[in-house]
């Protein structure tokens, strides 16, 4: 079994195990040391994305950001591709074939050109901000094709945070920043 399956299947079992009172109060914390992080206070235009089973609980911050103002953008799967469509309210969404949540009513692109920050999910995560998810390549793929001014946040439980380096491929894209419950992590990158 190749290393970054056997770090996937260690940190999903953990992160699974996780009581759902725990995890939503982990993520309650993690939503609250995001929205005080000053790159996401001024942040017009942002790109989210749906949790799905025991990953950080997004739908409070896809809710607050909205009613914030900010214009919030969530990922479509279509082909390799991930595009992101701007959503107005939450119940726009519903299930892809993937069983995440997708913007699904109507196809409203945003300009990466005018994004301020990405909100990437993850399995796992290394401090340098190498990250594992679950094997598609989706988010690296998009994330190659950004401006590097565009600021990449990785929301995960501490838990995901692993003191070894992550293997990385030349097509792997880190994030900058990582926000746990405990803390924000500069990746340095």
């Amino acid at each position: 079994m190749a290393e970054k399956e056997k770090i996937r299947r260690r940190v999903l079992r953990l992160r699974n195990s996780l009581p759902p009172e725990e995890r939503r109060e982990k993520s309650k914390a993690i939503k609250e040391r995001l929205f005080t992080f000053f790159e996401f206070k001024t942040a017009k235009i942002i790109l989210l994305y749906a949790a799905k089973g025991s990953e950080v609980e997004t739908k409070e911050m896809l809710q607050e950001a909205l009613s914030s103002g900010k214009k919030v953008g969530l990922p479509i799967t279509k082909g390799e591709d991930l595009l992101f469509s701007q959503i107005l309210q939450f119940k726009e969404l519903s299930p892809s074939t993937f069983g995440i949540l997708e913007p699904k009513k109507k196809y409203r692109p945003l300009s990466i050109e005018r994004v301020d920050l990405v909100i990437v999910p993850g399995i796992a995560f290394d401090t340098k901000g190498n990250r594992i998810g679950f094997g598609g390549g989706f988010y690296d793929r998009f994330l190659s094709k950004i401006p590097k001014r565009i600021l990449k946040i990785g929301l995960v439980f501490e838990l995901q945070v692993i003191s070894e380096s992550l293997p990385s491929h030349r097509r792997d894209v880190a994030v900058d920043k990582i926000i746990t419950e405990k803390r924000v992590i500069d990746c340095g990158v």
